[in-house]
């Protein structure tokens, strides 16, 4: 049975669009195993500046200093529990063009050497590959590939980016937007994202048909 982690990185609980759509989505793949994360009530560590000292002995091929062990194990416990899975389910709102801070503080946990990725020839090379990432983001403004207002895009180009950068390039991506205006503008946004939904749900993890 694949696994999945969902991670929420909205606070709007059943209000979010997002998580509206990836449960359309995950209520009909009940042969998936999946873990739920809330982002917003998560007890993640910090990253603070002796942390980040920490990660610069392990870019050097150093053992952290015994001030942050404590911290570091924590971190390698997290990177461990996410790389666990066989793929993610992202529930991300667009905030200020970009992401929620708390998905950010995640990203900022996980993505460590030697642990996610390393460093070989002075390239990065992921080590989170083999996976798959399903994308549901959602904004207010309509800043969707293609469109007039594309280039505000620090959302989904960030997360395809470090994504790609921890060794992932199965990404499916429902895009939830614009969710901002009357219910005859947003009813038929929602609609498309359930459709696209659907026939995700109907494909994801399943061979292609030869």
């Amino acid at each position: 049975m694949p696994r999945l982690l969902h991670l929420d990185a909205s606070p709007r609980g059943p209000r979010s669009r997002s998580n509206m759509v990836a449960e359309r989505l995950l209520a009909q793949r009940p042969d998936i195993e999946i873990e739920y994360l809330n982002l917003f009530e998560a007890e993640l560590p910090a990253f603070d500046g002796a942390t980040i000292e920490g990660r610069y002995a392990l870019i050097a091929g150093e053992a952290v200093d015994p001030s942050v062990e404590a911290q570091w194990r924590e971190i390698g416990r997290l990177i461990e529990h996410f790389l666990s899975f066989d793929g993610w389910v992202m529930t991300v709102p667009m905030w200020n063009f970009g992401i929620p801070y708390p998905l950010k503080h995640y990203v900022d946990l996980v993505t460590q050497p030697g642990m996610s990725f390393r460093v070989v020839d002075g390239q990065g090379e992921g080590l989170a590959a083999g996976r798959k990432a399903v994308l549901i983001t959602s904004g207010a403004l309509d800043i969707r590939p293609g469109g007039p207002m594309a280039a505000l895009d620090h959302q989904h180009a960030f997360l395809t980016g470090w994504l790609g950068f921890i060794g992932v390039t199965d990404i499916e991506t429902i895009h939830v937007k614009p969710t901002f205006g009357p219910p005859e503008a947003v009813e038929p946004v929602m609609a498309a994202a359930y459709a696209e939904a659907d026939a995700l749900a109907s494909r994801l993890f399943r061979p292609d048909r030869v």
